[in-house]
């Protein structure tokens, strides 16, 4: 699978995004996740950490069945609200990671909090961009745990930052998927990086066993 074989979202800057205190406001690293995101009407599509929704609002308006995740409560309700706004269709659950997240999709996407440093407050704002230690914490995990809601040919596309444990986060990678470095921009004291996952062929294979066995179960 090549980039460009899939159609890409657009920006729609038409759309009606308001936002909420406590909630991550679309950034330059928000737009890059749009920019490489790729996807076909009637596909399934979760988005982790969805914030104030904008990445969900457009893959909606692309004709994809959406489903939003967050911790955050209050970006959950902002999810909410600006999908009504813009009156799409997007199913927003609070849940850690994968916790609440039922089912297979065929894309997600997640633009992780990355920078390196441990949140020291309960404040959701400093939550939504403290990646932990070297900033790679939620990012590892997420690897780790994207792969078994992935449905056959299922494709991650996320966010990775120079500052966030890169390395870590391709490492845990690596057994899994087969990676792709989309797009590099330099940003200041950073670079921003998307790239896009792919369930290596056996991997893939057994993510579908898993699927045929709950069926029969």
């Amino acid at each position: 699978m090549t980039k460009g074989v899939l159609p890409p979202v657009k920006l729609d800057t038409s759309l009606d995004i308001d936002l909420l205190p406590e909630v991550y406001s679309p950034s330059d690293d928000s737009f890059i996740l749009l920019e490489i995101l790729e996807l076909s009407p009637g596909e399934t599509f979760l988005e982790m950490g969805s914030g104030s929704g904008l990445v969900s609002v457009h893959a909606a308006k692309a004709g994809a069945r959406v489903v939003a995740a967050d911790i955050n409560p209050n970006a959950v309700a902002c999810t909410r609200r600006n999908a009504s706004r813009n009156d799409v269709g997007v199913e927003a659950i609070e849940s850690d990671l994968f916790e609440k997240i039922p089912g297979v999709f065929d894309v997600i996407a997640f633009n992780p909090p990355y920078l390196p440093q441990e949140a020291t407050s309960t404040s959701w704002m400093e939550r939504s961009w403290s990646g932990g230690g070297e900033g790679s914490v939620v990012a590892v995990r997420f690897m780790e745990q994207a792969w078994m809601h992935l449905a056959p040919r299922g494709r991650i596309f996320t966010i990775l930052s120079s500052l966030g444990g890169v390395t870590s986060v391709l490492k845990a990678a690596k057994e899994r998927y087969d990676s792709q470095m989309l797009i590099e921009k330099h940003m200041f004291f950073e670079s921003i990086f998307g790239y896009r996952f792919v369930l290596k062929s056996p991997v893939a294979e057994i993510r579908q066993g898993s699927i045929n066995s709950g069926l029969r179960d």
